[in-house]
């Protein structure tokens, strides 16, 4: 018996197995974005000062400010109108999309119902193109959009770090001050990651806007406006749509947009604030819904609906929430013993958001109410307590869209780590969540006290694997655990690959496998002998695959772990990012669906990948190292140019006579493990 370990990627390339990694084929046909501030600061030499009550101010044009602060005048409420404020955190690898947006903002049809006012920083790097009429810049702007033009409003602000709480706060005052209306909207543009913010603004340090900071800068930007609340409060980025960021903005907005899963770098269809234009009755609710509307059919038209998720969530609703899942803590945290291996069962079979097959570099998020779902399921005697958690988030998320992939989705993801060890501590410092917070410590207590006798293994002295192997039909695995550890288990992995002269594995892919649940304490695990390839048109590699399917959509869904490199001079040099292409594949044909590639920057924020053609990517693999731990590693030998939309996939049998290995695993909710494995060669 074993216990899995720590899985990390190696920052630097590896150049090894390029005989079994690297195959210079002819092309192959195709088939078809956490912060890293450590003590957050809300102060900003040159733009804000911290003022004893701890509440950021908005400052004061002074001679001692080296920039020009936003300045505002007051103007009187208008009714029947809407203020839409924007803020655009440009100065990244998304500027491109940024200006998209502010195109279809700008066919929002004019009317003295609506102003929208954006405040936008650019980046010196990543684009040079000019934006309707406004030629390039790499400061920040504020802007309105009107009559199909752009407006500039402020044009000497400098260059602003949009991680900073300071401004955020400066730019809320100022637009709802020049631009006063009825009902009042705040987006925030850029990478997500959920509960450690967004950003980063890559001309400021990669600074990172976290969750405290946004509070804290609409609290100080709405302070001095005469507005308690803003009507609606939306966030076009990754990962947001979770029940920490609803339950810290409860108290600043009625209505938040958000989206559980990531999100492809076209992003929400700006065009839909034209409701607004057409109507001066819309409230934020049907406001957040046209947004949805306008989503699902971009995506449709992008090709990428699906994975997509958009939630419109009644945030005076979230109360219920919360309370909800406090009635559920009681038992969870008092019966941790017995009904922990319940919930890690249900993890396991949760709508996970934000994957990666490396899971240092996972989200670690999941459903909530998937979770609360499968629970009840599981354990009966909780299931008044986890229906009553799924009406809360019904009445919560007015609405909510999905994709085939996501479509056990209902509108709110948490952050559910599988082991300690991936957790993020500062999680445990948040505010407002102690209720979850002490169900995850209770758990991972559980999870270290799983008894030895109850731990996942397999029992291969008394009952030997067994396999099949057949060039058709493909490889079985069978196994025999302990039916000690029945309840415990929480899945079972077969890997495949490779085995090297000194004795490491390098596996080329993972599925599931099967646990029996009827007591005959047999796993199961079926191998194809396949391997994933990709290809450039001038040399085709290995690439390492993580699928699962869904048999009623006859859909398989497969997450492919890559490194991209960019050409010597675009940003940073000697920055790597760590990237998952994600493909939806038609079970029945085999034929690609879809395709998008998601990056995970420095600051762990999430977006999808922006690439230059002449930069490189890179496959990245599990290896098993001969003192069974494992590490993720990126084999440099070649790489592929990464001009996206010109790569191909495809699935290829292994070669006849090739060494193989498989290796059928199961694991228990506290990462315990056992494994048999398959030595043989391809028929």
């Amino acid at each position: 018996m074993s216990i899995r370990q720590k899985i990390t990627l190696l920052t630097k390339p590896i150049s090894i197995f390029s005989l079994l990694c690297v195959l210079v084929f002819s092309a192959v046909p195709s088939c078809g974005g956490p912060s890293t501030n450590s003590a957050p600061s809300l102060d900003r030499s040159n733009d804000t000062e911290e003022a004893s009550d701890e509440k950021i101010e908005i400052i004061e044009n002074s001679e001692s400010s080296s920039q020009t602060p936003i300045q505002e005048s007051p103007n009187e409420i208008k009714a029947d109108k809407w203020t839409v404020l924007v803020y655009i955190m440009g100065d990244t690898d998304l500027e491109e999309f940024a200006l998209t947006d502010i195109v279809e903002m700008s066919r929002v049809p004019n009317s003295e119902n609506v102003d929208i006012v954006v405040l936008f920083d650019r980046s010196e790097i990543y684009s040079e193109e000019s934006v309707l009429n406004v030629e390039n810049f790499s400061d920040t702007k504020i802007l309105q959009i009107k009559n199909g033009t752009i407006q500039v409003l402020e044009d000497q602000l400098g260059e602003r770090n949009l991680g900073d709480a300071g401004t955020l706060a400066e730019f809320i005052q100022y637009g709802f001050s020049q631009f006063p209306a009825e009902r009042t909207a705040l987006i925030l543009w850029d990478h997500g990651a959920g509960w450690p913010g967004m950003g980063p603004d890559d001309g400021n340090n990669f600074d990172v806007l976290d969750l405290e900071e946004i509070s804290n800068g609409i609290e100080a930007g709405l302070e001095n406006t005469g507005i308690e609340k803003l009507d609606l409060i939306g966030f076009d980025a990754c990962l947001m749509g979770t029940f920490e960021v609803a339950i810290t903005m409860v108290e600043h907005a009625e209505i938040m947009v958000a989206s559980q899963e990531l999100e492809p770098g076209h992003g929400w269809d700006w065009q839909a604030l034209e409701i607004l234009a057409s109507d001066p009755s819309v409230d934020a609710k049907a406001l957040g819904l046209a947004i949805a509307d306008g989503y699902v059919q971009h995506a449709l038209d992008y090709g990428t609906e699906t994975e997509i998720t958009l939630s419109v969530i009644d945030l005076t609703k979230m109360n219920s929430v919360e309370e909800a899942l406090k009635a559920l803590e009681i038992p969870l945290v008092s019966e941790s013993e017995y009904l922990s291996s319940k919930l890690g069962s249900a993890q396991s079979k949760s709508l996970r958001v934000g994957r990666n097959p490396d899971p240092s570099l996972d989200a670690q998020m999941i459903d909530l109410g998937d979770l609360a779902k499968e629970l009840g399921e599981v354990e009966p005697e909780l299931l008044g307590l986890t229906n009553n958690l799924i009406s809360a988030i019904d009445e919560a998320v007015i609405g909510h869209v999905s994709g085939k992939a996501t479509k056990t989705s209902t509108g709110l993801a948490i952050y559910f780590p599988e082991l300690e060890q991936y957790s993020d501590q500062r999680y445990f410092y948040l505010e407002g969540i102690s209720s979850w917070q002490n169900i995850l410590t209770s758990y991972f207590q559980a999870q270290d006290n799983i008894p030895e006798a109850e731990q996942a293994r397999f029992l291969t002295d008394m009952y030997p694997a067994e396999y099949t192997l057949d060039a058709a039909e493909g490889l079985y695995i069978t196994a025999q655990f302990d039916l000690a550890a029945q309840d415990n288990l929480t899945e079972a992995v077969i890997y495949y690959g490779l085995p090297e002269e000194d004795g490491s594995i390098l596996f080329l892919g993972e599925e599931p496998a099967v646990i029996a649940d009827d007591g005959s304490g047999l796993a199961q695990g079926f191998y194809d002998l396949t391997v994933l390839t990709m290809s450039d048109g001038e040399d085709t590699v290995y690439a390492y695959t993580q699928l699962y399917s869904d048999e009623e959509s006859q859909l398989a869904f497969l997450d492919i772990p890559l490194t991209y490199v960019p050409p010597p001079g675009y940003g940073e040099d000697d920055v790597l990012y760590d990237v998952v292409l994600s493909i939806t594949i038609d079970a029945e044909t085999g034929d690609i669906l879809s395709e998008i590639y998601y990056s995970t920057d420095q600051t762990g924020q999430w977006g999808e990948l922006v690439a230059d053609p002449e930069g490189l990517i890179y496959p990245v693999f599990l290896l098993q190292n001969t003192d069974f731990s494992f590490d993720w590693i990126e084999i440099d030998e070649i790489g592929l140019w990464a001009d996206i939309p010109n790569l191909a996939y495809s699935f290829e049998p292994l070669e006849s006579g090739i060494e193989f290995v498989a290796e059928l695993w199961v694991y228990d909710y506290g990462g315990n493990s056992d494994y048999v494995y398959v030595e043989d060669i391809i028929p």
